[in-house]
């Protein structure tokens, strides 16, 4: 071959090759972006509030003083200038609300809040639902069980086949349980994950839903409708959702409405395990101290002091041998006095195996959704082959600080026959406009595992808001559950004790700020087989064991005279007070900036300290500067209000600035706020102040310049 053919066949070898890459760069240039199938439903029933949206600008909590909504909406916390067309301000040049919130001119409203990387939706003590089918339970639990102030405080993570994760977090109780990999078990949408709250870093009831993509940046489920490009590149375009949550009209709202779903259908009354049955243990003996009370089950409930150590005190409701074998919903029952841990753990143990989850004692029962004390943990499989029970100790997850003052309460436990345990399915996942994948769950220990619930809601695919249906604030549920001898359909219940309630007036769910009653009709204890009993009157601030142990064979309680318990209250928008740092350290006078917090109607004073001594939230430190003074005191043991004068009683260790604005000055402006309140004294960790009966305001001596 000659050099000159040589040349010709290389030079129309390189010209196809050429021509063949050409072709596939054409090819991928003309390849459609890829989209992203929607697969998400509303998280919860009823109709909800928008309360904060996801921030396209910065939703990472960086805060560049700017909120842009997935519309294309601005918001500035500076007022532009000139003003741009739209609506402006109530107050002539504020853009800032505090707290975040900053005015859009385009939409004549506050928008919420700068940093924000999810939605907040306005739910009270709801149920939760998976907002798509998952794969796995990558986490249910206190984001820090010794800090419950932080981050999303109890929230649930879940994995989705096409690589996505949704937290729901801010929630008060959780029913299911964590697995290791995707795979591990199967959630359909719809399931209910738990109960709302407002744990962690957050200022009142809500659901905090966050959406991350398989790269693990937080996406905006909406997608993005802005005439220009989005701000955040990590975002897709498209709505991610199958059918939007319903939302109520509200200013500003500008995320679109769907149908509402339903609430969970009320449970029949299933087999009941009280405190007092026979199905009942508690190691060691007489552990728990007893107590009357009209909001528990038979009227009678224990209690104990939590800890974080190894627990002192079992409980245990067992699921009677011989009962049917089948998948079961549980119920915990929370009586409404003497349950004021924030991480009671109880432990299912059934068929072999053994899961937790965490309830917030202290919020239930309440007038929204949980009227009856009766909290949903989720649904397991029982085989009644014995060695099955629900187990709670007074080892807890709650902050050490806090820990002194609270209760664990054991009442009863409910077991609701759901079906027939079927094996773990072959689940195949169909999602809109992707092709069908199929996953072969291996075995899970998540309630879930086993059962599709009874009702998935899977509303109407639409895009147009709808009229919202408000549902009534109080859910009752028709089954009553009178105590008697017959405890459940299937078996007797017949006490080894008779525990005998006392005249005692029942302590309702309105805190008083000693958390104990001041006057009680204590009888004095005994443990004879004497049939008479003669109480006697004493004034005491302690928790007593007010029913006797009187050995009988049968439950006989005496009459009462135990009033109804309070309703729980609603709550309301109060002021908490703090410092701007510059101006403080620069000496420049008004120091004190004050945001906003949701607090309990019945306890606002208590309220106020309580979210003073948290601090001041994320968006407080780092975007406004603000701080709090605490001059070596660490919280407070005890609030009096006597007469119009607060009796604050600080712990900690004083240590004096020689500043003379200090801690109890701003104590003192977030008592005052409230009516009823005329003067505040402040005392040291020794308990002493300065002027403790005069008619005027007073400082420990330590405290002053």
């Amino acid at each position: 071959m000659t050099r000159s053919l040589k040349n010709i066949l290389t030079a129309l070898l390189l010209g196809g090759l050429c021509l063949s890459v050409r072709g596939v760069s054409a090819e991928r240039s003309l390849a459609p972006l890829q989209v992203v199938a929607p697969f998400l439903y509303p998280p919860y029933p009823g109709p909800a509030s928008q309360e904060s949206i996801f921030d396209h600008s910065t939703p990472n909590y960086t805060f560049d003083n700017r909120i842009v909504g997935f519309t294309g909406d601005e918001a500035r916390k500076t007022c532009p200038s000139p003003a741009p067309p739209g609506i402006p301000p109530p107050q002539a040049g504020v853009c800032n609300a505090g707290a975040g919130a900053y005015w859009s001119y385009s939409l004549g409203s506050w928008m919420y809040y700068d940093g924000h990387d999810g939605i907040d939706y306005g739910i009270s003590y709801r149920p939760v639902y998976a907002a798509a089918d998952a794969d796995q339970i990558v986490y249910a639990g206190w984001w820090d069980p010794q800090n419950h102030k932080i981050n999303l405080g109890i929230y649930v993570r879940l994995h989705h086949s096409n690589g996505y994760n949704t937290y729901y977090g801010h929630m008060s109780s959780v029913a299911v349980q964590s697995c290791f990999t995707p795979g591990c078990t199967f959630v359909p949408h719809g399931e209910m994950l738990g109960i709302s709250g407002t744990t962690g870093n957050s200022s009142g009831p809500h659901l905090h839903l966050l959406v991350r993509n398989p790269s693990n940046k937080s996406v905006d489920p909406y997608g993005w409708q802005g005439s220009g490009t989005d701000p955040w590149v990590n975002n897709q375009r498209e709505s991610l959702w199958v059918a939007y949550p319903s939302l109520v009209s509200s200013a500003g709202k500008i995320y679109p409405s769907g149908p509402a779903l339903d609430y969970p259908r009320t449970p029949p009354t299933g087999l009941i395990v009280d405190d007092g049955s026979p199905g009942f243990d508690e190691t060691p003996a007489e552990c728990w101290n007893d107590i009357a009370a009209g909001s528990a089950q038979g009227g009678v409930m224990r209690f104990s002091k939590p800890r974080t150590t190894a627990p002192s005190c079992t409980a245990r409701w067992n699921f009677l041998p011989g009962s049917s074998t089948g998948t079961y919903a549980v119920y915990v029952r929370i009586p409404a006095i003497r349950a004021t841990t924030e991480g009671a753990i109880y432990t299912i143990r059934h068929a072999g195996e053994s899961d937790q989850v965490v309830v917030n004692q202290a919020v239930f029962p309440n007038i929204y959704y949980v009227t009856d004390g009766w909290v949903y943990v989720g649904k397991y499989n029982f085989s009644g082959a014995g060695d099955e029970y629900i187990e709670l100790t007074n080892r807890t997850q709650d902050e050490t600080a806090t820990i002194a003052d609270l209760y664990v309460g054991v009442d009863a436990v409910r077991f609701v026959l759901q079906g027939l345990i079927t094996p773990t399915p072959i689940v195949t996942l169909t999602p809109t406009h992707t092709p069908t994948v199929t996953l072969t769950p291996s075995q899970t220990r998540t309630p879930t595992t086993t059962f599709t619930p009874s009702r998935t809601p899977t509303p109407t695919v639409t895009r147009t808001p709808t009229p919202s249906r408000t549902p009534t604030i109080t859910r009752t549920p028709t089954a009553t559950f009178t105590p008697s001898r017959t405890r459940t359909p299937t078996f007797t219940i017949t006490p080894s004790r008779t525990r005998t309630p006392t005249r005692t007036p029942t302590i309702t769910r309105t805190p008083t700020f000693t958390r104990t009653p001041t006057a009680t009709r204590t009888p004095t204890r005994t443990r004879t087989s004497t049939p008479t009993i003669t109480p006697s009157r004493t004034r005491t601030s302690t928790p007593t064991r007010t029913p006797t142990r009187t050995p009988t064979v049968t439950r006989t309680p005496t009459a009462t005279r135990t009033r109804i318990p309070t309703a729980t209250p609603t709550y309301k928008l109060i002021k908490v007070y703090f410092v701007n740092k510059f101006r403080y350290t620069n000496d420049i006078p008004p120091f004190e900036v004050n945001g906003v917090r949701w607090a309990r109607s019945n306890m606002l004073p208590q309220s106020a300290l309580n979210e003073y001594f948290k601090g001041p939230g994320s968006t407080e430190r780092f975007s406004y500067g603000w701080i709090a003074l605490y001059n070596g005191f660490t919280g407070y043991s005890k609030l009096e209000i006597r007469d119009g004068v607060a009796h604050v009683f600080l712990t900690g260790t004083c240590t004096p600035d020689g500043r003379d604005f200090t801690i109890a000055n701003l104590i003192t402006l977030n008592l005052k706020q409230f009516p009823e309140i005329q003067f505040v004294k402040v005392y040291d960790e020794n308990g002493t102040t300065q002027d403790p009966n005069g008619v005027s305001d007073s400082i420990p001596a330590c405290l002053q310049p």
